[in-house]
């Protein structure tokens, strides 16, 4: 049995909130390790993790967006 429009639509709207929600955790556990580095200083780790932290928060923007997107026209559809 093939699945419906919706069904599909539905199923690639979770995949995206997936990669949305690891990006989100990247950023945070990277914070967690800046934080850490207060106690114990690592300039060339601080260097790496900050350019980790500007891209994956950047990104993260870029797939809210874009998640935000599909899941109104998923609710459209819906209707």
């Amino acid at each position: 049995m093939e699945k419906g429009n919706i069904e599909i639509k539905e199923e690639i709207l979770r995949k995206i909130e997936d990669i949305k929600n690891t990006t989100e955790s990247l950023v945070v556990k990277i914070g967690h390790l800046q934080v850490d580095l207060f106690n114990y200083p690592d300039k060339e780790l601080e260097k790496f993790l900050d350019t980790l932290n500007k891209a994956f928060s950047e990104k993260h923007l870029l797939i809210a967006e874009i998640f935000n997107k599909h899941k109104e026209e998923v609710n459209k559809l819906k209707l």
